[in-house]
């Protein structure tokens, strides 16, 4: 299972930085001298649409967008915002990626009133997805999936307008979420598991297994990462009576 697909806590920021799926016309784009050239915003654009179909995450393409954006106000593109901020909510949980995306926008209302449009659909999203944000970044699974799953406008709008554009958020945020669970549990009970992934119990088991971790019952086991490991640590330090000598000098006055 590779480092993108595996539900292990992430060790590496290589996949981050250097996307594998980054083709090197884009890479040029970013980190060229043609980063802040509007006339290269549509291939930008496109390269995110194709990443919301396939999956695939590439943060420093979205805040070159976000950037070409902020320089021409005039050129935003309200659903490729949204799609940006639904790619940075579900692909972490404790990592700045939204965050990043959220501070290079302005208000909704000024976005529209430079595109002049009347759809509201950024008014009401935005918000919802900071407070979508709130909970992911606190680990509240559970609340997450009930705001997500409710009947505000805010999900409403969601649901019936930009997920079914994006095939792979559920699945993503489930697995993000399942990182920061294997970060802190080496065995979980599976109804627990199904709570914060979203899953029915037979689902989370199929899940769970899928994942490489062992369904032992109504437990599931998670193998050790190196952050749910418990181990005792002994810490051995040597402090030489030299080595005070300045110290106790120092206190003298």
């Amino acid at each position: 299972m590779s480092e993108s697909t595996s539900a292990a806590p992430v060790k590496s920021l290589n996949e981050w930085h250097s996307p594998s799926s980054r083709t090197e016309v884009i890479h040029e784009l970013i980190h060229g001298v043609d980063r802040y050239n509007p006339t290269n915003l549509s291939y930008m654009e496109e390269y995110l649409q194709a990443q919301v179909q396939s999956g695939e995450y590439d943060l420093l393409a979205y805040l070159a967008v976000l950037k070409l954006y902020q320089f021409n106000p005039h050129m935003s593109n309200p659903d490729i915002i949204t799609h940006i901020l639904l790619k940075a909510l579900s692909h972490t949980v404790h990592g700045p990626d939204f965050t990043l995306c959220l501070h290079l926008l302005r208000e909704p209302a000024a976005i529209l009133s430079d595109i002049d449009s009347d759809d509201q659909s950024l008014v009401v999203v935005l918000p919802f997805l900071q407070k979508l944000h709130q909970l992911s970044r606190t680990c509240q699974f559970t609340q997450f999936w009930s705001e997500l799953n409710g009947e505000s406008e805010g999900a409403s709008t969601l649901r019936d307008v930009y997920l079914p554009q994006n095939p792979h958020f559920t699945s993503t945020t489930q697995l993000n979420f399942a990182r920061s669970i294997s970060s802190s549990f080496s065995r979980i009970k599976t109804a627990q598991l199904a709570r914060w992934l979203d899953l029915s119990e037979g689902e989370v088991k199929q899940w769970a297994e899928k994942a490489g971790w062992k369904v032992d019952g109504e437990m599931v086991a998670i193998p050790g990462n190196g952050d749910n490991d418990v181990k005792a640590g002994v810490v051995n330090e040597q402090v030489e009576l030299s080595q005070l000598t300045k110290l106790i000098a120092a206190a003298a006055y």
